[in-house]
Protein backbone atom coordinates (compact mmCIF):
# COMPACT_ATOMS: atom_id res chain seq x y z
CA UNK A 1 0.00 0.00 0.00
CA UNK A 2 2.92 2.13 0.39
CA UNK A 3 3.63 2.53 -3.46
CA UNK A 4 -0.40 3.32 -3.77
CA UNK A 5 -0.11 5.79 -1.23
CA UNK A 6 2.66 7.38 -3.33
CA UNK A 7 0.33 7.61 -6.00
CA UNK A 8 -2.28 9.47 -4.63
CA UNK A 9 -0.61 12.17 -2.86
CA UNK A 10 -0.91 15.47 -4.19
CA UNK A 11 -3.81 17.59 -5.15
CA UNK A 12 -6.65 16.81 -7.25
CA UNK A 13 -9.39 18.31 -9.18
CA UNK A 14 -11.80 18.71 -12.07
CA UNK A 15 -10.51 19.46 -15.07
CA UNK A 16 -11.25 22.83 -16.43
CA UNK A 17 -13.86 23.37 -13.51
CA UNK A 18 -13.52 25.88 -10.49
CA UNK A 19 -15.23 23.52 -7.52
CA UNK A 20 -14.31 20.12 -5.90
CA UNK A 21 -10.31 19.94 -5.13
CA UNK A 22 -8.85 17.42 -3.12
CA UNK A 23 -5.18 16.99 -1.36
CA UNK A 24 -4.09 13.87 -0.13
CA UNK A 25 -1.24 13.62 2.15
CA UNK A 26 -0.09 10.84 3.24
CA UNK A 27 -3.13 9.32 5.51
CA UNK A 28 -4.93 12.55 5.66
CA UNK A 29 -7.14 13.97 2.65
CA UNK A 30 -8.75 17.44 2.67
CA UNK A 31 -11.87 18.27 0.56
CA UNK A 32 -12.01 21.46 -0.65
CA UNK A 33 -15.39 22.83 -2.69
CA UNK A 34 -14.16 26.72 -4.34
CA UNK A 35 -11.01 26.89 -2.53
CA UNK A 36 -12.52 26.33 0.91
CA UNK A 37 -12.06 23.17 2.94
CA UNK A 38 -15.18 21.23 3.72
CA UNK A 39 -13.93 18.35 5.40
CA UNK A 40 -10.50 16.99 6.67
CA UNK A 41 -10.19 13.99 7.94
CA UNK A 42 -7.72 10.81 8.04
CA UNK A 43 -8.62 7.08 5.69
CA UNK A 44 -7.30 4.01 4.90
CA UNK A 45 -6.83 2.03 1.35
CA UNK A 46 -9.07 -0.74 0.65
CA UNK A 47 -9.07 -3.00 -2.40
CA UNK A 48 -12.35 -2.74 -3.49
CA UNK A 49 -14.12 -3.80 -7.45
CA UNK A 50 -13.60 -0.64 -8.75
CA UNK A 51 -10.42 -0.22 -7.80
CA UNK A 52 -9.06 1.23 -4.58
CA UNK A 53 -10.86 2.90 -2.06
CA UNK A 54 -9.79 5.53 0.12
CA UNK A 55 -12.57 4.77 3.51
CA UNK A 56 -12.92 8.10 5.44
CA UNK A 57 -12.92 8.14 8.69
CA UNK A 58 -15.30 10.91 8.82
CA UNK A 59 -18.06 11.93 5.66
CA UNK A 60 -19.87 15.47 6.20
CA UNK A 61 -18.96 17.58 4.03
CA UNK A 62 -19.52 21.17 6.13
CA UNK A 63 -18.74 24.69 5.26
CA UNK A 64 -16.25 26.94 7.25
CA UNK A 65 -18.60 28.20 10.46
CA UNK A 66 -22.02 26.33 9.47
CA UNK A 67 -23.63 24.18 12.17
CA UNK A 68 -24.62 21.27 9.89
CA UNK A 69 -23.18 19.18 7.03
CA UNK A 70 -24.69 20.34 3.87
CA UNK A 71 -23.97 16.73 2.09
CA UNK A 72 -21.90 13.38 2.33
CA UNK A 73 -18.97 11.92 1.08
CA UNK A 74 -20.47 8.41 0.10
CA UNK A 75 -16.62 6.98 -1.67
CA UNK A 76 -13.45 8.16 -3.22
CA UNK A 77 -11.77 5.68 -5.38
CA UNK A 78 -8.71 5.63 -7.69
CA UNK A 79 -8.28 3.38 -10.43
CA UNK A 80 -6.18 4.34 -14.01
CA UNK A 81 -4.92 7.62 -12.44
CA UNK A 82 -8.38 9.12 -11.65
CA UNK A 83 -9.86 9.73 -8.57
CA UNK A 84 -13.85 9.39 -8.65
CA UNK A 85 -15.43 11.79 -5.53
CA UNK A 86 -19.11 10.38 -4.89
CA UNK A 87 -21.36 12.70 -2.77
CA UNK A 88 -25.15 12.51 -1.48
CA UNK A 89 -26.88 15.78 -1.01
CA UNK A 90 -30.61 15.25 0.67
CA UNK A 91 -32.32 17.19 -1.77
CA UNK A 92 -30.44 16.07 -5.59
CA UNK A 93 -29.30 13.11 -4.25
CA UNK A 94 -25.54 10.95 -5.20
CA UNK A 95 -22.75 12.62 -7.69
CA UNK A 96 -20.34 11.55 -9.02
CA UNK A 97 -16.83 13.66 -9.98
CA UNK A 98 -13.57 12.88 -11.73
CA UNK A 99 -10.69 14.53 -10.20
CA UNK A 100 -7.16 13.82 -12.00
CA UNK A 101 -4.24 15.33 -10.44
CA UNK A 102 -3.20 18.91 -10.51
CA UNK A 103 -0.27 20.92 -10.36
CA UNK A 104 -2.49 24.11 -9.54
CA UNK A 105 -2.13 25.68 -6.21
CA UNK A 106 -5.34 26.84 -3.91
CA UNK A 107 -5.30 30.04 -5.98
CA UNK A 108 -4.93 28.33 -9.59
CA UNK A 109 -2.42 28.50 -11.88
CA UNK A 110 -0.84 31.51 -9.36
CA UNK A 111 2.14 31.06 -6.82
CA UNK A 112 2.23 32.89 -3.87
CA UNK A 113 4.91 35.82 -4.08
CA UNK A 114 5.07 37.98 -1.09
CA UNK A 115 7.94 39.70 -1.89
CA UNK A 116 5.92 42.72 -3.00
CA UNK A 117 4.73 43.14 0.14
CA UNK A 118 6.91 45.91 0.85
CA UNK A 119 6.11 48.05 -2.28
CA UNK A 120 2.42 47.93 -0.80
CA UNK A 121 3.19 49.49 2.47
CA UNK A 122 1.01 52.62 3.05
CA UNK A 123 -2.07 53.87 2.31
CA UNK A 124 -3.89 53.66 -1.42
CA UNK A 125 -6.49 56.39 -2.69
CA UNK A 126 -8.49 55.99 -5.05
CA UNK A 127 -11.73 58.24 -4.54
CA UNK A 128 -13.73 58.00 -2.14
CA UNK A 129 -11.80 54.66 -1.26
CA UNK A 130 -8.98 53.85 0.61
CA UNK A 131 -6.61 51.28 1.23
CA UNK A 132 -3.76 50.71 3.91
CA UNK A 133 -1.60 47.86 3.99
CA UNK A 134 0.12 46.69 7.12
CA UNK A 135 2.39 44.06 7.04
CA UNK A 136 0.55 41.20 5.26
CA UNK A 137 -2.52 42.93 6.27
CA UNK A 138 -5.05 45.28 4.67
CA UNK A 139 -7.79 47.33 5.55
CA UNK A 140 -10.38 49.19 3.63
CA UNK A 141 -13.48 50.80 5.18
CA UNK A 142 -12.29 49.57 8.57
CA UNK A 143 -12.49 45.82 7.16
CA UNK A 144 -9.09 44.69 8.09
CA UNK A 145 -8.11 41.15 5.71
CA UNK A 146 -5.06 39.31 5.90
CA UNK A 147 -3.62 39.42 2.04
CA UNK A 148 -1.71 37.38 -0.21
CA UNK A 149 0.14 38.34 -3.56
CA UNK A 150 -0.15 36.37 -6.56
CA UNK A 151 2.28 35.72 -9.46
CA UNK A 152 0.78 34.30 -12.50
CA UNK A 153 2.17 31.41 -14.18
CA UNK A 154 3.81 31.84 -17.23
CA UNK A 155 1.11 31.97 -19.97
CA UNK A 156 -1.50 32.71 -17.35
CA UNK A 157 -0.54 36.78 -17.09
CA UNK A 158 1.70 39.76 -17.89
CA UNK A 159 5.32 40.08 -16.69
CA UNK A 160 5.12 41.82 -13.71
CA UNK A 161 1.68 41.74 -12.91
CA UNK A 162 0.61 40.42 -9.10
CA UNK A 163 -2.96 39.44 -7.81
CA UNK A 164 -3.76 40.83 -4.28
CA UNK A 165 -6.36 38.65 -3.07
CA UNK A 166 -7.54 37.26 0.36
CA UNK A 167 -5.55 34.46 1.89
CA UNK A 168 -8.59 32.39 2.37
CA UNK A 169 -8.68 31.16 -1.18
CA UNK A 170 -12.37 30.92 -1.13
CA UNK A 171 -12.98 34.39 -1.07
CA UNK A 172 -12.76 36.19 -4.88
CA UNK A 173 -14.66 39.40 -3.42
CA UNK A 174 -13.75 42.18 -1.22
CA UNK A 175 -16.85 45.05 -0.31
CA UNK A 176 -17.88 44.49 -3.47
CA UNK A 177 -14.86 44.89 -5.49
CA UNK A 178 -13.19 42.17 -7.56
CA UNK A 179 -9.16 40.94 -7.29
CA UNK A 180 -7.03 43.80 -6.95
CA UNK A 181 -4.08 43.97 -9.74
CA UNK A 182 -1.25 45.63 -8.94
CA UNK A 183 1.33 46.10 -11.84
CA UNK A 184 3.33 49.57 -12.65
CA UNK A 185 2.90 51.29 -9.49
CA UNK A 186 -0.79 51.34 -9.12
CA UNK A 187 -3.45 48.60 -8.33
CA UNK A 188 -6.54 48.22 -10.60
CA UNK A 189 -9.63 46.52 -9.15
CA UNK A 190 -13.12 46.47 -10.73
CA UNK A 191 -16.95 47.23 -8.70
CA UNK A 192 -19.20 44.98 -9.37
CA UNK A 193 -22.50 46.51 -10.65
CA UNK A 194 -25.65 44.34 -10.65
CA UNK A 195 -27.65 44.95 -14.37
CA UNK A 196 -24.55 47.48 -15.19
CA UNK A 197 -21.04 47.45 -16.11
CA UNK A 198 -18.46 46.87 -13.63
CA UNK A 199 -16.62 50.42 -12.94
CA UNK A 200 -12.95 50.37 -12.87
CA UNK A 201 -10.83 52.15 -10.11
CA UNK A 202 -7.23 52.79 -9.89
CA UNK A 203 -5.68 53.03 -6.42
CA UNK A 204 -2.06 55.36 -6.29
CA UNK A 205 0.23 55.26 -3.25
CA UNK A 206 -0.49 58.31 -1.33
CA UNK A 207 2.12 60.54 0.09
CA UNK A 208 2.67 60.67 3.94
CA UNK A 209 0.63 63.55 5.24
CA UNK A 210 -1.92 63.58 2.21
Amino acid sequence: MKKMTEKLDGAWEERGVIGTRIEIDGKRITVLWRGGPVLETTFKIVVSESGFELRLKKNGLRYAGAYSDYAEVKSVTYADGKLTFTEYFPITGESKTTLSRTDRTRYGDYDIDQSVLPELQGVWKSDPFEIEFKNDEAVLDGDKRRIVVLRPRNGYGSEGRYIIADSDPSVDEWHGFSRFEYEGGVIRTRMLVCDAPSVEFVFRKSNAGE
